[in-house]
C-alpha cells in the first residue's frame, strides 16, 4: 500500500543474487551509488541507506533527504522524534537489499519494461511514517531490527504495483474502465476520499501483488480488502492484467516545468515549456494538471490550459477534488498534453 507502518518483526534471511554495484557520477560531481538490478522486465536501482545519507542535511531543524531520485522528503531525526508513535525502541534498522533483491526476482515477466528507483531509507518519512510510491519511486521505510524477508517482498510488489499502475494504467482511462468494470469499482465511491483498503489504486496494487509478485510476498494468501473476492476468483482479470501490463508504458517527451508562484498562497500556475514544432494543430483544452500529495495519491485533476509563446500554463487554486483547500504541505505535480509532460513539486504555505 501507499502507507505502511514500521514493521517490528525479528526475522531475516539473507538471499544470494548476482547483482552489479553502479556508480552514476553526476555533473554536479557528486556520485550516486547503487545496486542495480535488471530482470522480469524491471531495471531497479537500489539506493542503500548509507549512501543515501550523503544525500541528507539539516534544514531549518529539519532532517531533509534531496537525492536524484527524490528530493525535499523530511525524515524523523531518530527513534525518539515525537511524531513517532512508538518510542524508546531499537533503533531503526535499514531494509534488507538482498531480500528487495529476492522479491525483484520472484515477480513474474509479464513483458513490459519499466525503471523504478528504490530507497531504503534510514529513517521514516516524516509525514507518512511507512513505505510508499510515487511515479517510478518505491520509498521503504526502516524496521526497528531486521525485517522478514516475506515482508519485505510483500511491501516491495505491493509498491511495484503502484508503480505499474502510473506506468499502463493512468494515460489509458479505457483499461481504468475495463478494471473497475471487472471489480465492480466505482470511481467516486473507490476514489482517493475512500478508505484505504477501498480505493481502486490499492486494490489494484494488491491485485497485481497477488497475481505476480510471486510466493514468497503471497504467503498470507490474501489481499488487503477482505471484503473484495481474491484476484484469481474474478473472471478475466488475471488475462486483462496480464495484457495491459505486457506492452510498453506511454511515451512522453520529458519537457521543463515550473510552478509560480512556488511555495503559493493558495493559486499557483504551473507552466510547461514547449519545443515551437510541438505547439502546431494542438488544441490546449485537452492539457492536464494532476497535483498529488506525497504519498502520490490524487489531489486534484484541472482540464485545459492556455498557450502562449510555445508555454503552456494550466492555474491551480489550491483547492482538492472535493472544493476544500489543501493543507499546508509540498505537493507533486504532473502536466501533461498527449504526449508532452512535465513533472515537479510545489508547495502551499497558509
Amino acid at each position: 500500500m501507499e502507507q505502511r507502518t514500521l514493521n517490528f518483526l525479528n526475522t531475516a534471511v539473507k538471499q544470494t543474487l548476482s547483482v552489479a554495484l553502479a556508480v552514476i557520477v553526476l555533473s554536479t560531481g557528486s556520485a550516486v551509488a547503487f545496486t542495480s538490478y535488471e530482470g522480469n522486465g524491471m531495471t531497479a536501482r537500489i539506493h542503500h541507506a548509507a549512501d543515501l545519507a550523503d544525500f541528507i542535511s539539516d534544514e531549518h531543524g529539519a532532517k531533509v533527504l534531496n537525492h536524484t531520485a527524490l528530493s525535499g522528503l523530511e525524515l524523523l531525526r531518530d527513534e525518539n522524534d515525537p511524531r513517532l508513535p512508538r518510542q524508546g525502541g531499537e533503533s531503526f534498522q535499514p531494509l534488507d537489499a538482498s531480500a528487495v533483491l529476492a522479491a525483484l526476482n520472484d515477480i513474474e515477466n509479464l513483458g513490459g519494461q519499466v525503471t523504478v528507483d528504490i530507497l531504503l531509507l534510514p529513517s521514516p518519512p516524516a509525514e507518512i511514517l511507512g513505505s510508499y510510491a510515487t511515479r517510478n519511486v518505491i520509498v521503504l521505510s526502516p524496521g526497528f531490527g531486521p525485517t522478514d524477508p516475506a515482508t519485505v517482498a510483500w511491501l516491495v510488489t505491493h509498491e511495484l504495483g503502484h508503480v505499474l499502475t502510473w506506468a499502463f494504467f493512468d494515460r489509458h482511462p479505457d483499461a481504468w474502465d475495463r478494471y473497475r468494470f471487472l471489480r465492480d469499482l466505482d470511481p467516486v465511491v473507490n476514489g482517493p476520499t475512500a478508505a484505504h483498503a477501498d480505493r481502486e489504486r490499492e486494490i489494484l496494487a494488491e491485485d497485481i501483488r497477488y497475481l505476480f509478485g510471486g510466493e514468497r510476498a503471497n504467503r498470507c494468501n490474501c489481499i488487503e480488502n477482505s471484503t473484495l473476492a481474491l484476484p484469481d476468483e474474478v473472471d478475466g482479470l488475471e488475462t486483462f492484467l496480464r495484457a495491459t501490463l505486457a506492452g510498453s508504458p506511454v511515451s512522453s517527451m520529458v519537457l521543463e516545468s515550473a510552478a509560480w508562484p512556488n511555495p503559493c498562497n493558495p493559486q499557483t500556475t504551473i507552466e510547461l515549456r514547449l519545443p515551437p514544432s510541438k505547439t502546431a494543430d494542438r488544441d490546449p483544452g485537452t492539457a492536464r494538471l494532476e497535483i498529488l500529495d506525497l504519498r502520490g495519491r490524487r489531489v486534484r485533476v484541472v482540464q485545459g490550459g492556455d498557450l502562449e509563446n510555445n508555454r503552456l500554463t494550466i492555474r491551480w487554486n489550491g483547492m482538492g477534488e472535493d472544493g476544500a483547500r489543501v493543507s499546508t504541505g509540498r505537493y507533486f505535480y504532473r502536466i501533461g498534453w498527449d504526449d508532452l509532460t512535465g513533472r515537479g513539486a510545489v508547495t502551499v504555505v497558509r
